[in-house]
């Protein structure tokens, strides 16, 4: 085969591969880090601060999932700066359209309504924040107030 047959050839071929690749939609979902303590957490968060969680004010899209936005009552930012109210982004554990986005455990911001005060540890900006993992993203403080040195059992 001549040089320009075998060119036009292999562009014949990859134009139509990645028409069909395009046609494919895939969902990726995130991959969210494990921290070993709620220091650890604290450490790689943008932001972190102990509040109570009030109430869910709206639901957005997430990964293609349906996720929670919380009203957080904020009492002190431990780490970072901001108002004494905000929006938090709750992540949920699945990502897709799944009937269930945060799995056998609930949405953690929901349990957490039930806290006093917890610590939740952050990422974004101070329009747009939501907590670092659907699982690690939280703790309850201990009776003394402070953040626990250990994630609770589970």
């Amino acid at each position: 085969m001549r040089p320009t047959r075998m060119l036009a050839a292999t562009a014949a071929v990859v134009c139509l591969a990645s028409a069909i690749a395009g046609c494919v939609s895939v969902q990726s979902c995130p991959g969210w880090a494990g921290y070993e303590t709620p220091d650890d957490a604290a450490d790689s968060a943008d932001a972190v601060v102990v509040g109570r969680v009030v109430e869910k004010v709206s639901t957005t899209d997430f990964n293609g999932a349906s996720a929670h936005i919380w009203s957080v009552e904020v009492a002190d930012w431990l780490k970072g700066d901001g108002p004494n109210r905000i929006e938090v982004l709750s992540p949920p554990s699945a990502c897709g359209p799944n009937t269930e986005p945060y799995l056998d455990e609930g949405d953690p911001l929901e349990t957490a309504t039930s806290h006093g005060a917890a610590a939740l540890f952050l990422v974004g900006d101070d329009l747009d924040w939501r907590t670092i993992s659907p699982v690690q993203g939280l703790v309850e403080l201990t009776p003394d107030e402070q953040i626990p040195t250990a994630w609770p059992a589970p």
